[in-house]
């Protein structure tokens, strides 16, 4: 069975064709700069780079097109037809209670619309990209691999925020979480590299980047994660806040005569490792401007080095022990240095990091005689997606 998958952003386009039989990949491409004149193309097949370019693209429409014409065109086209995709998934956001992998259906996708606000940034040009989709291929299963999935699990008072209990029980205000393709990729492998039995072990996985969350993972399931009702709450991230007293924006709103709104978008725009380093969202660049002396650079590093620890201390105590920390994401894998001062907190539960081995940026940075193991993996979203994709046609299969 040939699932292609669908990961798509606000000016961003990528998708992955695989054979679900080997899980195999047949192909992948991606699309920047997606409504410029200037969109840069590039297809692999399913390594080597067959096909790069630089077009015109003004909107999504035309960049899955190119995409499909890629597939099924030329000399030795990929695909005999469309009709050879026995399925799409997406790597969805956000559906309120309709969150999972799930068949987009129409009432799924008004979930979606109606759920936009906690996800601006994406469910607007992914349900753009769904109903092309739909247009384009009728008949093929279009599945929805939701990232609060993951995170169904998570108790009801872990959940539950101390606002009036009306807003959760009937506006579904609560704790969501988000990457759960990338959380869920990384515990499983996590178990399986170490070798933890499948119904007892104690995991924190964190992912790392420009979005960053951690999440504590016991006995198969996701119990806590550090993003909430909007991926805007935990970590400070690269232009996102993270955890903040609610009464600070009035506070502001006040002071500089300013809306609701306006104090939003500035937190947006001036806001994170940023707004604090006043250099970049780029840890490479605030890296770069702490070895010149730039202590603001300094105090944005510090100051996400410290969210990490405390949600690793937080998750720890939730879980009452723990086996193994893993670090994934663009920062998690690449930046060694923070690692280090991220695990040697924990040397006092007998964490031992291998100097050498984070160096080197190895899958297992722990030490032979750590008590806990350490690790650096890549993570494989779309390997997740395509899996739970194969899951929901085949139920669907079995059910009619």
């Amino acid at each position: 069975m040939k699932i292609m998958i669908c990961n798509i952003g606000s000016t961003s386009f990528k998708f992955q064709l695989l054979d679900m039989e080997n899980e195999s990949l047949i192909a992948r491409g991606s699309t920047e700069r997606v409504g410029h004149d200037d969109a840069i193309i590039t297809y692999f097949n399913p390594n080597e780079k067959v096909f790069e370019s630089v077009e015109s693209l003004p909107s999504q429409r035309e960049a899955v097109q190119h995409a499909l014409n890629f597939l099924t065109s030329g000399e030795n086209p990929i695909l005999n037809s469309l009709k050879d995709i026995d399925g799409i998934g997406f790597k969805t956001i956000q559906a309120g209670d309709k969150n999972g992998s799930v068949l987009l259906d129409e009432e799924v996708l008004q979930a979606m619309e109606d759920f936009k606000e906690l996800a601006p940034a994406h469910n607007p040009p992914y349900l753009t990209a769904i109903y092309m989709f739909k247009e384009m291929l009728p008949d093929t299963p279009l599945v929805g691999v939701f990232e609060p999935g993951f995170h169904i699990h998570i108790p009801d008072y872990a959940r539950i925020y101390g606002t009036p209990y009306e807003w959760f029980e009937k506006y579904g205000v609560r704790k969501y979480g988000y990457h759960g393709a990338s959380h869920n990729f990384v515990t499983s492998e996590t178990v399986r590299l170490l070798g933890l039995p499948q119904d007892n072990h104690k995991v924190i996985t964190c992912h790392l980047g420009g979005s960053s969350s951690l999440c504590a993972f016991k006995n198969g399931r996701s119990i806590d994660t550090t993003m909430g009702f909007t991926p805007q709450s935990g970590l400070i991230q690269g232009t996102r806040i993270g955890d903040l007293d609610p009464f600070i924006l009035q506070y502001m709103m006040n002071k500089k005569g300013i809306t609701l709104d306006e104090a939003l978008r500035e937190c947006s725009k001036d806001g994170g490792l940023s707004g604090i380093s006043g250099i970049s969202a780029d840890m490479r660049d605030i890296n770069q401007a702490i070895e010149e002396g730039n202590q603001r650079a300094r105090l944005a590093k510090d100051k996400f080095i410290y969210d990490i620890k405390r949600y690793i201390g937080e998750f720890i105590v939730l879980m009452e022990g723990l086996d193994a920390i893993t670090f994934t994401g663009g920062i998690g894998q690449r930046d060694a240095g923070l690692r280090q001062d991220v695990l040697k907190s924990l040397n006092f539960l007998g964490l031992i990091v291998d100097k050498s081995r984070n160096g080197n940026h190895e899958k297992i940075i722990s030490a032979e005689s750590s008590k806990i193991k350490a690790l650096v993996l890549e993570t494989n979203e779309e390997i997740v997606v395509a899996r739970e994709t194969l899951k929901v046609i085949n139920s669907n299969i079995k059910n009619r």
